[in-house]
């Protein structure tokens, strides 16, 4: 204990020292079976308790091995079985005043943590990194894995990819297209560099038996509480956000949820991409228009790269449509079970990123109003030479309250000049008394910085 003790105390005194490449940073609390620890300094030794943790340090963990760490800022870290953790960055010195940092790198396997000072304030201040994925965190207990493509990868139904789960606060999940942001008791995957994450339907067994802290709670002073995560709630503007997810290149700021569907394509010059949402702001900037309408059905394109939709410009065109006759979901017929929508020619042309027109060749939805579902989204769109067909991702959750909402729903496809997979989201509202029609925004993203973005009106 004593010694413990002396250990921990070094760890609070040397962790303000930046400069130092064998920086510690905290000290092994217990480990069982196979660990061991491989040194910035070079060489490897057997992991054992009161051992301290410094910068560049590698934690590796056998079929059998478990170890727990307790870092200068607080925070506990639980080294789960057949793992490879190492602290890349660590600074604390004992304020929450921008300079603390820590910067973890998974190369295989998992952790899971209770974050201590270092995140709390500073939110960008805590990274965890994977060979295809970022995850940060917002004050949190969450639990980090990934499986490499080659290699082990756990039996309870895994497939390789990054996982991030939250149990407490909120995290995010990056990749080079995009992200999302993930709420307690829902997981994020990211199946590869080059896809959008997503948020599991449920979530994978291997979570069952991922081994908890000993101390449940860090020991920072003042600890996080509920008004941290309340603060963090407020932060991202939680309210219908149950699944925030951001289109690659600069965050759009997320939108109301009030029903206006907007479509666009951010500015070429930041990444040319595709996305769709809800009650975003929209700001014209004298950009020319077109208009039209059908009923109750109105929509509006602004072309040319002037326009700017959540505080972002952007390219193309931006198509926004809306309806004066939206559906009182809660007020539907029993006997409504289940609708498919399908597109018969009415609303603006989809553009690409240079604002060429082209055709939606078909577009159809299907609901399913007694499980609260969208069961499918399926497009073929054509623009500037290229074709598009997306569908829903077939791994991620999509409830019609995400459709309806602010996170919308996530499609996934191909495009035949974009060399690879597309991914994109899409969102909707339904109209009319007995949700007789549903009007739909789509955004979609390619390589070469191309891009979809149209708008729809559907009946059934």
């Amino acid at each position: 204990m004593k010694k413990s003790a002396i250990l921990l105390g070094l760890v609070l005194g040397t962790a303000s020292v930046g400069q130092v490449q064998a920086q510690t940073a905290g000290v092994i609390q217990f480990v069982a079976g196979d660990v061991r620890l491989a040194q910035a300094r070079g060489g490897e030794r057997a992991a054992r308790k009161g051992v301290p943790i410094s910068v560049g340090d590698m934690v590796m963990t056998g079929s059998g091995g478990l170890a727990q760490l307790k870092m200068g800022d607080g925070a506990i870290v639980v080294v789960q079985p057949e793992s490879r953790l190492t602290l890349v960055e660590f600074h604390y010195s004992g304020q929450e005043d921008g300079t603390e940092k820590v910067r973890y790198r998974l190369e295989r396997g998992g952790f899971r943590a209770v974050t201590g000072a270092i995140g709390r304030t500073h939110k960008k201040n805590y990274v965890i990194e994977t060979p295809i994925a970022h995850m940060g965190v917002r004050g949190t207990d969450h639990e980090s894995y990934y499986f490499p493509a080659t290699g082990p990868v756990s039996g309870d139904g895994a497939k390789p990819g990054a996982y991030n789960k939250v149990n407490t606060g909120m995290t995010f999940i990056r990749t080079g297209a995009g992200e999302v942001e993930i709420q307690p008791n829902q997981v994020g995957y990211a199946a590869s560099a080059g896809e959008v994450p997503v948020i599991l339907r449920t979530v994978p067994g291997f979570f069952d038996h991922s081994i908890a802290p000993r101390n449940a709670r860090p020991s920072v002073n003042p600890a996080p509480d509920a008004a941290d995560i309340a603060h963090v709630e407020q932060d991202v503007e939680l309210g219908n956000l149950v699944r925030l997810i951001r289109t690659r290149g600069p965050r759009v700021a997320p939108g109301t949820g009030d029903g206006t569907l907007v479509a666009y394509s951010l500015a070429a010059g930041r990444g040319g991409f595709g996305g769709s949402g809800n009650g975003v702001t929209v700001v014209d900037n004298g950009a020319a228009s077109t208009t039209g309408s059908s009923g109750s059905v109105n929509w509006t394109s602004w072309h040319g790269g002037v326009a700017a939709v959540g505080g972002q410009d952007t390219a193309g065109s931006t198509h926004v449509i809306w309806t004066t006759d939206k559906t009182n979901l809660a007020a539907l017929p029993a006997s409504l079970v289940s609708a498919t929508y399908t597109y018969s020619g009415t609303g603006p042309a989809p553009t690409n990123q240079l604002g060429v027109a082209g055709t939606i060749n078909s577009l159809s939805v299907g609901v399913n109003f007694s499980n609260q579902m969208v069961t499918s989204y399926d497009l073929n769109a054509s623009a500037g030479g290229s074709t598009w067909n997306s569908q829903l991702n077939t791994i991620a959750s999509h409830s019609i309250a995400d459709f309806t909402g602010v996170g919308g729903v996530r499609v996934t496809g191909t495009c035949t000049t974009c060399g690879g997979t597309t991914s994109g989201s899409a969102h909707g509202t339904f109209v009319g008394s007995n949700a007789v029609n549903l009007i739909t925004t789509f955004g979609l993203s390619g390589n070469a910085n191309q891009s979809l973005s149209g708008a729809a009106l559907l009946s059934r």
